[in-house]
């Protein structure tokens, strides 16, 4: 067995412990967290740590693959300005700097204490270390073309990127699913939720105005990428209504569904979803966000109306960490009434739940393997991170 105490474990399924001991089998299976005087068995040897346990870190939004462009593209430009700034850059970079820059940020997101990640891909740059990594990856190959006419050939090019790592992974930890809700056709979008039936799905939603706008009547940046990529195409008129209103028609409503982003999102879209998605989960990339927009989500919403809270770091094309403590530190520095712990929910267990891993990871329960994180660094008097937390994974998660 092993014996693991620090100043204070966050167990995420209760309270926070306090000079208690976290007993864990030598496969890093919880048998429990007790205090000192209820061990029993002789002389026991206990691993003293200086900070916070809490169980490993689910990332439910990242594109591992873009590691390349770190530091590269400009932040606070807006979205339309990064998706143009990517263009530019991603076609002059080789096979061999994405392969390594995988390989160094994914070890590097997996030592902040990453145990399972719900992953983006649009080409295999990730597959060979996904192959030989020992955390869990859930791959959504994403498929994008606003004319119809590409929807066929668009979708069989997703298809076979999505056997290649079915093959070498496992078909339960691949979906195919959609971009974002303004950047596919109504036929792409039907053939991708005919096959995404009882699989997760994710989708980029209401990263800034431009989508409203988009959705509305058919204006503003996104119908001007449109039109410069598809020129023959006609023009969007709009719905006239909110983005998830306008496509969630494409999908059942038992759909277990991951909106991603959401920084615009307002009551009247998290109605809207929660009464269509009866399985809805909305996650949050906060740090991208603020590299972006230069602007967050009205996080405070999301909590009064009991929406399952996520977290993700997106790509570090628009990140600096792909690290869910970094995620963390910003919520809490600018919404600092959130306590650690439900923001520690947020980046375990919740996301456990979504991944359909929670009966492993995401808590310190009994049975479970969820890996072990140390945080340091932390004010322990007012359970509050500072600029200089850090998080390191020092026991494994099993999946």
């Amino acid at each position: 067995m092993q014996y693991l105490s620090a100043d204070c474990i966050i167990p995420v399924s209760g309270e926070p412990r306090y000079n208690c001991v976290l007993v864990l089998s030598n496969n890093g299976i919880v048998d429990g967290i007790y205090q000192k005087n209820e061990l029993k068995g002789g002389f026991i040897d206990i691993d003293h740590y200086n900070g916070i346990l809490c169980p490993g870190f689910v990332n439910t939004h990242c594109h591992l693959e873009l590691s390349w462009a770190k530091g590269i593209i400009s932040p606070h430009e807006g979205l339309d300005k990064f998706l143009w700034q990517h263009e530019k850059f991603r076609k002059s970079v080789s096979e061999k700097f994405i392969l390594k820059s995988v390989l160094e940020e994914g070890h590097r997101m997996e030592q902040s204490g990453i145990v399972a990640t719900a992953d983006i891909a649009n080409r295999d740059h990730t597959l060979d270390y996904k192959i030989k990594s020992n955390n869990y990856y859930h791959t959504f190959v994403e498929a994008f073309a606003s004319n119809p006419a590409y929807a066929a050939a668009v979708f069989e090019k997703t298809v076979n990127l999505s056997k290649q790592f079915e093959e070498q992974l496992s078909p339960g930890k691949v979906s195919i699913v959609p971009h974002a809700t303004y950047s596919l056709s109504d036929e792409l979008f039907r053939l991708i939720a005919a096959t995404g039936k009882g699989r997760l799905m994710s989708i980029h939603h209401q990263e800034n105005e431009d989508e409203n706008h988009f959705f509305r009547d058919g204006s503003g940046p996104i119908a001007d990428r449109r039109k410069v990529f598809n020129p023959d195409l006609a023009a969007f008129a709009g719905t006239g209504k909110r983005p998830m209103e306008s496509i969630a028609g494409y999908f059942d409503p038992d759909q277990k569904i991951l909106l991603v982003h959401n920084t615009v999102s307002e009551q009247k879209d998290i109605d809207f979803v929660q009464h269509y998605f009866g399985n809805s989960y909305w996650c949050l990339c906060p740090n991208a966000n603020l590299y972006i927009e230069n602007r967050l989500p009205e996080i405070n919403l999301f909590r009064t109306n009991n929406c399952r809270i996520t977290l993700g770091t997106d790509s570090l094309a628009s990140n600096h960490h792909l690290s869910i403590l970094e995620e963390i530190k910003t919520i809490q520095k600018y919404f600092p009434m959130i306590p650690l712990n439900e923001l520690i929910r947020w980046g375990t267990l919740n996301g456990a739940e979504f991944m359909g891993l929670n009966t492993k990871l995401g808590s310190f329960e009994k049975g479970k393997s969820p890996g072990v994180v140390l945080i340091q660094n932390a004010d322990l008097h007012t359970l509050q991170l500072t600029p200089e937390s850090t998080s390191h994974l020092i026991i494994p998660a099993r999946v």
